[in-house]
């Protein structure tokens, strides 16, 4: 049983593993008056072509984004201000040949937009761009800062074990207009 066991994890590693992986790169958190601004590019998302296969297989696809501010306070628990859902979803129509790209934010629909190319659809679902997405008052920005992940799909090992895709917490300093100018 313990050889089963074994084998089973070093597989499951292994699959892993081998994954490319995706990841938050670019995060950026800017803050005017009392609004914070969050911005990032999802790095590797389609790599795999899994997501590519299900985008053009007409079965609704979708990334989730969770982003969160906080104030963080080393040796202690972290003050958290809020957060955030931020969801793309998509749903090729084979009759049109055209992409539906629903975005949604905490479960309300901001935007809907229709693609006809691969590629510019892939774009638009991998950055990320929230002008004034947080409302911190009168809280002093170098004092925040901003995580963002994401969810993309479920995988399956050997077609039995669910296996969640998501990338780890990127996390970013909140600064002003004025220290984003500087080198």
């Amino acid at each position: 049983m313990r050889a089963i066991t074994l084998s089973l994890s070093l597989l499951v590693a292994a699959t892993a593993v081998a994954a490319p992986q995706p990841k938050i790169e670019n995060l950026s958190a800017i803050a005017a008056n009392g609004k914070v601004s969050v911005r990032f590019t999802l790095a590797g998302a389609f790599a795999s072509g899994e997501m590519v296969e299900a985008l053009q297989s007409g079965v609704p696809t979708s990334i989730n984004y969770i982003v969160e501010i906080f104030r963080d306070r080393p040796n202690w628990f972290d003050d958290g201000i809020a957060r955030t859902q931020v969801e793309v979803i998509c749903t090729f129509n084979s009759v049109t040949r055209e992409y539906l790209l629903n975005y949604r934010r905490d479960r309300r629909l901001v935007r809907s937009e229709t693609f006809t190319d691969l590629a510019m659809l892939q774009q638009r679902m991998a950055n990320i761009e929230e002008a004034d997405l947080f409302d911190i008052g009168g809280r002093k920005p170098y004092k925040l800062k901003v995580r963002a992940k994401a969810g993309l799909m479920r995988g399956w090992v050997m077609y039995v074990i669910p296996w969640e895709v998501s990338t780890s917490w990127r996390e970013t300093r909140v600064k002003t207009p004025s220290e984003r100018a500087e080198p």
